[in-house]
Order: structure tokens, then sequence, then C-alpha cells
């Protein structure tokens, strides 16, 4: 019979592959009683001696009567079904395709994974993509990073894989979906490690992540699919009858009756032309503010301890919230990046945004996380469908303005920062920041309001982690990008509303934030799109 234990403890040095052994001892078992033992989660707890903990599904023959006595001496212990593992098989009941292909705008997660499933099913999607494709897109994101030119079209947001292709390549999802053990079935099967699959808090690494990404690119070409790179959608037609007319790159048209929507949270110039042509848009609240930096080792001391530097241990993380009550604004960590480095994200002339990255071994030795505090309506001024828009573009110009153009980051000591005084060197820590940063005062690039937000919220972090408020900590700016400004509004049907047949998805719609939510939002739309053919 298949059983599941969960909260299984373990010490650092214990072997996966030596799991069912320890098992066994921990339930009085005989040995070797344990067969066909699988990981279904895996987390660490580092609040005292650090251990992992265990989510296990495992199959032992006894009688119903020796069972019995076992669930009730374990109550981690239960009877596992089968059934509520129901996997999903991409490739049955294919679906004739229609005459006429469905397009999709944007090759981030959730366009890639509409696409690998319309592809999947037969259906050769075309997907229309701003920015250039792997090679030339990383090509030129490295000559901005070195001080050469931004170009508007192909940089750290748009281009093959989405703003994702530059990140940690975080995995987490909160989401309770059949469909997501697929989509990490997917991503293993095309290069991640196995272990994402059940690791608390999973990741891929830039790195990785680019392999990863030209497979799903392949797989969807492989399929008949097409993927046009430089094809930027600059306007759509929606007649009361007859098909989607899009226009592309000012000039070229294209028709369809199925559109996907999954430009992804940057595409302004999206949001702007889809209030021309009327399509419901509602400005939505979000969060702004610094990256900070800290020596990785610093991060590790405080949340490992003695233990620090352990091999099984790997960089530590952090996830740090606190309500700021003479605001009422929350403060928080957000895509926190162990052993990366805070990069230029700018897709905009004249504006300065920074995110965090890391390779899969996350071994530059230093931490960063966004601190960010939110803002709503009465941060923009009103709640029309572009206010918050408009805040995010002005906040980012500003911070090119404060960082003294070139791209230039202003950037400041955690120190300094506290006591509201403009930085004039770095201390023990060099900013990580790429082209390259000026020393400033950070609290000029926000109302007092907010700045004191954040800087009452690196003090009771403070608390939390130790050292987290370290004088010689590094403080760049600004971090806007940490979600979708705007909502494109759809109902139950994936459908924009009032518009049949165009489908926004992905975190640009407002339905998704990160890699594996925008991942499936794409995927589901496409079944969505696949059963109402039929």
């Amino acid at each position: 019979m298949r059983l599941m234990v969960s909260q299984f403890k373990t010490g650092l040095e214990l072997e996966e592959a030596q799991l069912a052994g320890a098992l066994a001892r921990e339930l009085q078992l005989p040995a070797g009683s344990i067969s066909g033992l699988e990981i279904r989660r895996k987390s660490l707890d580092a609040r005292r001696e650090p251990s992992f903990v265990y989510t296990l599904v495992f199959e032992v023959g006894f009688s119903e009567y020796e069972l019995e006595a076992l669930l009730q001496k374990n109550p981690n212990l239960k009877p596992y079904a089968a059934a509520a593992e129901s996997g999903i098989d991409i490739y049955a009941n294919p679906i004739a395709a229609p005459d006429q292909r469905p397009v999709i705008v944007g090759a981030g997660p959730a366009g890639l994974f509409a696409g690998f499933r319309l592809a999947a099913a037969g259906w050769r999607p075309v997907i229309l993509e701003r920015g250039d494709g792997l090679a030339e897109r990383v090509g030129k994101v490295q000559a901005f990073w070195n001080g050469g030119a931004l170009d508007p079209e192909s940089n750290i947001q748009y281009g093959s894989g989405g703003a994702g292709t530059f990140s940690d390549g975080k995995l987490t999802t909160r989401i309770k979906d059949p469909r997501t053990a697929t989509i990490l079935d997917i991503l293993v099967r095309l290069g991640a490690p196995p272990e994402i699959r059940y690791w608390q808090y999973p990741h891929i690494g830039t790195d990785l992540l680019r392999q990863i990404i030209a497979g799903l690119e392949d797989f969807i070409r492989e399929r008949g699919g097409e993927i046009r790179f430089r094809h930027r959608l600059t306007d759509l037609a929606y007649p009361q009858a007859g098909p989607i007319r899009l226009t592309v790159n000012g000039e070229r048209e294209l028709e369809t009756d199925r559109l996907i929507l999954a430009t992804g949270n940057s595409a302004r110039d999206i949001y702007r032309m889809l209030r021309r042509r009327g399509l419901g848009l509602k400005a939505k609240p979000f969060a702004v503010g610094l990256r900070i930096e800290h020596p990785q080792e610093l991060i590790d001391r405080a949340q490992y301890g003695r233990w620090a530097g352990h091999p099984k241990l790997g960089p530590a993380e952090y996830h740090l919230t606190y309500q700021h009550r003479a605001s009422g604004r929350g403060v928080y960590s957000f895509c926190m990046c162990p052993g990366g480095m805070v990069i230029g994200a700018t897709s905009l002339a004249g504006a300065v945004v920074t995110n965090g990255m890391s390779f899969h071994a996350r071994d530059s030795g230093v931490a960063n996380a966004a601190l960010i505090v939110t803002v709503g309506p009465r941060d923009f001024g009103g709640d029309a469908e572009l206010a918050g828009l408009e805040y995010q573009e002005a906040l980012e110009r500003k911070a090119f303005t404060l960082g003294g153009g070139g791209f230039y980051a202003p950037a400041q000591r955690v120190g300094d920062f506290l006591r509201h005084r403009p930085s004039s060197s770095f201390g023990a820590l060099a900013p990580s920041y790429r082209p390259g940063v000026r020393p400033a005062n950070l609290r000029e690039l926000f109302p007092a309001e907010l700045g004191q937000a954040l800087a009452d919220g690196i003090v009771q972090f403070g608390r939390q982690v130790k050292g987290f408020d370290w004088p010689d900590a590094v403080l760049t700016g600004a971090e806007t990008r940490t979600s979708a400004p705007v909502r494109i509004e759809r109902g139950e049907d994936r459908q924009a509303l009032g518009f049949p047949g165009i489908y926004p998805v992905g975190e640009g719609a407002g339905y998704a934030g990160g890699i594996v939510s925008s991942a499936l939002d794409g995927w589901k739309t496409a079944e969505t799109v696949l059963e109402r053919s039929q």
C-alpha cells in the first residue's frame, strides 16, 4: 500500500539516498520494508539546529491490521490516494486546428506556455515578440550593462523569454493546480534540476533558464508554430464581423480570430493602445522602492548561525514583511536573489529601473532583494486607468535624473539613508548595479511618507535578520516593475470584456506574478481556447 508521511525531519548530513532507511527506523519498521520512495516536498527548518523537512510517498507490503496499527502510532502518516495525483496528458484528444492560426503577442512565460499548449494540440500558433531572439538579446543587454546604448525594443524587459530571462529564475507559487506539476515537469525535461518539483523555494538561475527558453521555442517550432522576433504589435482593429486585424511594426497586417495578449508588465504602449481601442483597463495597486545589498555571508550568519557555510545549506534567503502603522502601508522584501547582482532593467530611454538576477550557482558573494512599499490611487492622484503607469514612469525618470544620466542609478549607504543624508562614497560593500551608480540621497526619490516607511522597514527588518540595517549595506533605485500597474479586465471565460476572441494573460494583464503563475495562466488560457473550439 502507498503511504504519505509529512514533517519527516533529518539532519543535514543525511543523503537523499538514505531516506528510506532513516524513515524505516523512525517508523520502527524492518530494514528494507520501504520501497518506491518519492520526495514530494522538501524544506529547510533553520530555526534552531538546521534540518530538512520532507513529505514522502512510499510503498509498504503490510496487512490491513499492521497498517492500522502503524497509522495510529504516527499522526503524520496517512494512506496516499493515487487518484489525487491525476496527471495531465497534453497530447490526449487532439483538436482539429482552425483555418486561422491563433496569434500570441509576447514570448515570456505566459506566451511561451500558451504556445506550447497550442502547439501540442497541433494548432501551429504564431508568436509575435517585439524584441530579439535569445543570442541577440543577451548580446544587447550585456552591451548596455557595459555602458552601451539601450535598444528600446530588445532589453531586460523585451525579447525571447520575457523579463524573467534575466532574473533569479524563481519558481515559487502558492497556486494549487495540477497543471503546475505539468509545467515543472516540462522545465525538468528541458534542463531544469529535478529538485524544482519538490523544493520549498525552487529556482533555476538565469543561465539554466536561457537553455530552457530555447527548448520551449524549439518545441513550438517543431510542431509547426512560429516565433517572429522584432515584430511589435502597434495597433489592432476589432470589426463587428470578421477577424481581428493586427498591425505589426506600424505597417504589416495580420488577421486572427483568437488573440492571446501576453505582453508583460512593461509594455506601456500596449496599455495605451488598448485604451484607445476601448478595452476595459483598471488601475491597480502595486509597490515601489529600492534594491538592498548585503554580503551574503552576513545573511548566512543571521539565518543559519554557526552552521553558516555548511555545503548542504547554500546561500540563505529571507522573506520579510512589515505593516507600517504611521502610514498604513505594507513594507516587504521581494524577489530576493542570494548570491546575485543588481542589474539595470529599464526599457525606457531617460529612465532607471533596478532588478535582481543570479546564476544557478548563486555564488557572487552578495545578497540582494527589492525593499518595497505599497502604493495606490492616493499616490497616483486618482484612479484613472493609466494613473499608476504614469506614476511608475515618473519615478523611473526621477531616478535617472538623480543618478546623473547615462543610465547610472542613484545609490546610497543604508546608514546615510536612515539619517536622511546623502552618501558621498561607499563603505565595505561596493554596489553591484550595472551600468554603474552615483552616490545620492535616495530620500529625494520618494515623497516623505514613502521614504520614512522604507527607513522604518529597514530598522524593523534589522530586528528580524541581524545585520539587515548594517550601515554599509547598499541601496539602489528605483525598483518599480514589481507587478503590473494596470489590469486588463476579462471575464470568467478569460476573454476581454466585450471583446470575444481577445485573451489577456499573465503578469502584464494583471493576473499573475512570477514565472510559474504566468506560465500557468498562459497554459489555462490556451486550454480555454481549445475547449471553446469544440
